[in-house]
């Protein structure tokens, strides 16, 4: 049954509001925010235009051939939408490899980069997030944390 052009509206409205709540609470409840591990890689990446400053860290857990992110964390000044995003980037990534957590990240800031959609798991991961991509001038607050995790991760790609 297809939608009237007001459920239509009241749908994206509501849908709006569940994403803003969701960012809103990583921002509140930052996951790996200020968290102490022992970090084999840590990165800081700045945002220039609006001078949000972050600091990415990854402990890293080999097993056999594959190297897993034991742990990540991130701390610094930022606003709202940048914490959550750097939130939701520490839920995610935690528990996988290096390969797996380089390729989350290039996914999500080629989709926020050039506003295309995900599909699948990732676009339901990433919802919250995905909502910036209305808002063109929020994009690099967005995209700093995963940025800076991708940074992290080439320094750890450049050790022995």
């Amino acid at each position: 049954m297809a939608l009237t052009k007001k459920q239509h509206v009241d749908h994206t409205k509501s849908q709006h509001q569940l994403y803003q709540t969701a960012l809103l609470a990583h921002h509140k409840h930052p996951v790996g925010f200020e968290l102490a591990i022992n970090a084999d890689a840590s990165y800081e990446g700045v945002n220039p235009a609006c001078g949000d400053e972050i600091t990415v860290s990854c402990e890293i857990k080999h097993q056999g051939e594959l190297s897993v992110i034991k742990a990540i964390a991130f701390h610094g000044d930022s606003c709202a939408i940048c914490r959550a995003s750097a939130s939701i980037m520490c839920q995610e990534a935690q528990g996988i490899t290096l390969v797996e957590a380089m390729l989350m990240a290039q996914q999500l800031t080629g989709a926020l980069s050039t506003n295309i959609s995900m599909i699948g798991e990732l676009a339901e991961q990433f919802s919250p997030l995905l909502m910036i991509q209305q808002f063109p001038v929020r994009k690099q607050c967005a995209l700093l944390p995963w940025n800076t995790l991708m940074e992290t991760l080439k320094c750890l790609q450049d050790q022995p």
